[in-house]
């Protein structure tokens, strides 16, 4: 999921844009958040664009146990197969027995790389690695106080005239903390949107992770929300998520906008009025 305090981040994306070469003004296209879900879809930011994504998310594990985040991610437009991604969990919050506290919590680095695509369409198969920064307070349990090394394979199709489907498989070296060695992670989730009306695109997708913890098992979750864009520059969206079998938490309620900036100019992908997911953390 992405806010905090990004200014930094956003100052390195505005250095960055300005240092991209100028092109030709073409035919716009349709937002294409990576937001709110935990699948990433395989469509790559444009060079010259730099899009924004933020939100915030509360979820209650259980009676005694909830927490927060305020996600941000922001996507930058290199070339035409891709993109560059700094983000962070934001103001991050737990209440409960296991952590208490509040902070600023870990940074993500990472790009999307388009590895094959139909001949003037968008990628139909991306790849994600990612490097996740321990910046969280771990003396309040809000990270392993280690970093974290994943990469996820994206691939995606549409489904007759306004439906699409986007899967996804991660796997990752974890960090557990405390000075143990990583774990492994592995991620498997699908989602799918139907873009009812040329504005409104709802989804529901279900996501499995092998675990979260190093002495956690498997948890399943499911979660449904919508994507309203209010121009081809920005999009607002919104949802909830229910732990369906594991640890996943029981509960979740999240929103966000993303907007994109730089010149109009025609992305990678051909145009469509269905959204390809993103991520929440």
């Amino acid at each position: 999921m992405k806010n905090g305090r990004p200014g930094p981040l956003l100052f390195l994306a505005a250095l960055l844009l300005s240092s991209l070469p100028a092109h030709a003004q073409q035919p716009d296209e349709s937002i294409e958040p990576d937001r709110p879900d935990v699948t990433n879809g395989t469509h790559i930011v444009s060079p010259g664009l730099v899009q924004i994504e933020f939100g915030g998310m509360y979820t209650r594990d259980t009676a005694e146990q909830s927490g927060g985040t305020s996600p941000f991610t922001i996507r930058i437009g290199v070339a035409d197969w891709i993109e560059a991604r700094f983000g962070a969990d934001g103001l991050t919050t737990q209440n409960g027995p296991d952590a208490n506290g509040t902070s600023f919590g870990n940074i993500q680095v990472g790009a999307k790389l388009r590895l094959w695509a139909d001949p003037g369409g968008a990628p139909v198969l991306s790849i994600l690695p990612n490097i996740n920064l321990p910046t969280a307070d771990a003396t309040k349990g809000l990270g392993s106080g280690d970093a974290d090394y994943t990469i996820a394979l994206l691939t995606g199709t549409d489904i007759r005239k306004r439906g699409h489907i986007d899967v996804n498989y991660g796997v990752g070296a974890i960090g557990a903390g405390q000075g143990r060695p990583h774990y492994v992670q592995h991620l498997i989730s699908a989602s799918i949107s139907d873009a009812v009306t040329d504005r409104w695109n709802p989804y529901v997708e279900v996501f499995w992770f092998s675990r979260t913890d190093v002495d956690t098992s498997p948890e399943t979750a499911i979660d449904t929300g919508v994507i309203y864009e209010l121009g081809s520059h920005l999009a607002l969206d919104g949802g909830v998520q229910f732990g369906v079998a594991g640890p996943a938490s029981n509960f979740g309620v999240f929103g966000g906008i993303s907007v994109v900036l730089g010149a109009e100019r025609a992305l990678n992908g051909r145009y469509r009025n269905v959204k390809p997911p993103k991520t929440r953390r």
